[in-house]
């Protein structure tokens, strides 16, 4: 299977973006250490979620699962978080973004508002696997247990996007889609756990032939999932030129024909 194209990192110094760390209290040693200001917005899924964060530190979250409203409410939801924070868009270091797979719609609605929030205010746009975010989730629901992490998205039909992960969240095997049926996962017989969660969990029951898979039904996309990976890519300079981001897709979008009215 063929993995998904990195976002291009571009070094900062190169892209004469604005950033400006914010002073965050430290270790226990109380010295002071510069922070990014950060905005992470999640639009892959009927959950429409922001955030704002201060290094590693969730500052404010919005969330709603009304997946019709996600063009009506993205916008607000940002302006409420960076005002219960009291901060000025101004005084973000990044926008970072969810860029995939997931709903069609909702991706293109989040892309669209984070590549204009990163042309107004001239910041840098962070790209964040969709999937690994949410097993990003899954991990600190389950308490770091040692596993494997399958989260998936729902897509239609018997299909799933999904991905593997292992126990500190990285890549096992990139996000692809795949049609479910009898021996799902059939390759990973090893003797580590695999947690299945997220919108297609369900789907996946009755074709799962690992031995006594887990399932994690409750974890959701949200942008507080963004917050870790968000602050690393910042502190590595891995920016994505927001003129040729486009989200990850995989497959086409689903488009029905209208009907012929006689």
């Amino acid at each position: 299977m063929s993995a998904l194209a990195a976002p291009q990192p571009v070094m900062m110094q190169d892209t004469g973006w604005q950033t400006q760390h914010h002073l965050s209290s430290g270790s226990a040693n109380n010295n002071l250490m510069a922070a990014p200001l950060l905005l992470h917005i999640e639009t892959s899924s009927p959950v429409c979620s922001v955030a704002l964060s201060l290094g590693s530190s969730l500052l404010s979250l919005k969330e709603t699962t009304e997946h019709a409203n996600h063009a009506a409410m993205l916008i607000v939801m940002i302006e409420q978080v960076l005002q219960e924070a009291k901060y000025d868009a101004k005084m973000l270091d990044a926008i970072v973004l969810s860029a995939g797979p997931g709903s069609y719609t909702g991706l293109r609605i989040g892309t669209a508002t984070a590549k204009g929030m990163c042309y107004a205010l001239n910041k840098p746009l962070i790209a964040v696997d969709s999937l690994q975010a949410l097993a990003n989730g899954m991990r600190a629901n389950v308490g770091e247990r040692k596993c494997i992490y399958c989260p998936t998205i729902d897509a239609r039909r018997n299909e799933i996007y999904y991905g593997l992960y292992s126990h500190n969240v990285d890549i096992i095997r990139p996000p692809v889609n795949h049609i479910l049926a009898p021996g799902f996962l059939s390759d990973m017989q090893g003797d580590e756990k695999i947690l299945i969660g997220g919108s297609g969990a369900t789907k996946c029951r009755q074709f799962v032939s690992v031995h006594r898979p887990e399932f994690d039904e409750i974890t959701t996309p949200s942008a507080k999932w963004m917050i870790q990976w968000g602050d690393r890519m910042f502190a590595s300079a891995a920016f994505t030129d927001p003129i040729y981001f486009e989200p990850h897709y995989i497959k086409p979008a689903f488009v029905t024909s209208a009907k012929k009215i006689l």
